[in-house]
């Protein structure tokens, strides 16, 4: 009897955990810029891709990219024109559900260019991103 019981006791713990542990709120604005700018100073693709879902939109210099895949190929891209240089992210602004950031990357042999990143946050993933710099005019990333 005192099995049956424990075994019972076990399954009544079990069931609330998973209960309350599905119900768990989503990463915070912060939480997942904090994740987005570790992956991203890592050169972590997965990682970084992993903040965004199949319905997000990416926005570079007026080029629209769509979903996750997209998403990936943009972020491989950039990981190879930042290896290629110095990168100085100034602190970011985080609202609500927004992050505001900018940025000063210096390729080798280039001057320095200024950029600026927006996104929007909802449900613990980056639903939208904006990028604007004059950079992507003479290092072009492709869809």
């Amino acid at each position: 009897m005192p099995t049956t019981l424990s075994r019972a006791l076990f399954s009544v713990l079990a069931a609330t955990l998973l209960a309350s542990s599905s119900h768990a709120a989503p990463p915070s604005t912060q939480e997942v810029w904090r994740h987005h700018i570790q992956a991203w100073e890592a050169r972590d693709l997965a990682a970084i891709t992993a903040d965004y879902t199949d319905g997000s939109v990416l926005i570079l210099n007026n080029q629209t990219f769509r979903g996750k895949a997209a998403i990936t190929s943009v972020f491989r891209q950039l990981f190879q024109l930042f290896d290629q240089g110095q990168n100085v992210v100034d602190p970011p602004t985080v609202d609500g559900r927004t992050v505001y950031i900018t940025w000063h990357f210096t390729p080798k042999g280039e001057g320095t260019f200024f950029g600026s990143d927006s996104f929007v946050v909802e449900k613990g993933k980056i639903q939208i991103q904006t990028i604007a710099s004059e950079l992507y005019l003479g290092h072009p990333i492709r869809p």
